[in-house]
């Protein structure tokens, strides 16, 4: 990992995680559907994602009911919506800040965050797209939480909540340079 990257007095650790060697998958076409599992709430994203992440922080873990939770990022004005999401509650993260959750009113499916923090971000919950496969991330945060996994040898993996989005979103830039239509450098 870049020094520039670790925050110096914190702890960094791969959590019993591996590198591998890794072909990363094209990004998806835009626009990106999916939405919540009863189709009450449905969405496309019609922006370049920003960045992919993976969170393995207990709480991300026992939202989704997996190993880690898969977020992406896209700027606001991106996403277009049909219906409501409701069941909002907050909660705080690793980072101390507040994280806002939205749910399917009818079946509960976790959907996106809008964080307090970014006014213009939001958060997918990567189950819900279409086509998920194909969502690779290039973060895997809070790993010190982590099971014992592999990683593409080329995504950035921190213990604790240490890192800033634009640092996030540069290593995806990188990753995934947009002059390059989605394909992985």
């Amino acid at each position: 990992m870049p020094d520039r990257l670790l925050r110096p007095g914190l702890r960094h650790n791969l959590g019993g995680m591996k590198r591998i060697a890794f072909s990363r998958p094209r990004l998806p076409a835009l626009p990106l559907e999916g939405g919540c599992r009863c189709g009450a709430v449905r969405y496309a994203v019609n922006a370049r994602l920003m960045a992919v992440n993976a969170c393995h922080c207990d709480d991300c873990k026992r939202l989704p009911g997996g190993p880690f939770a898969l977020y992406l990022h896209v700027a606001k004005g991106g996403l277009e919506t049909l219906g409501e999401p409701r069941g909002r509650f907050i909660r705080t993260g690793d980072s101390g800040h507040a994280i806002p959750p939205e749910r399917c009113a009818q079946r509960g499916t976790r959907i996106w965050q809008l964080p307090e923090v970014a006014p213009d971000l939001v958060i997918l919950c990567g189950g819900t797209l279409e086509e998920s496969r194909r969502a690779s991330p290039a973060l895997h945060m809070s790993t010190e939480y982590a099971a014992a996994d592999a990683v593409a040898a080329d995504t950035l993996v921190v213990g604790s909540f240490q890192m800033t989005r634009p640092a996030l979103w540069a290593r995806f830039s990188e990753i995934y340079p947009a002059s390059t239509e989605g394909e992985p450098a």
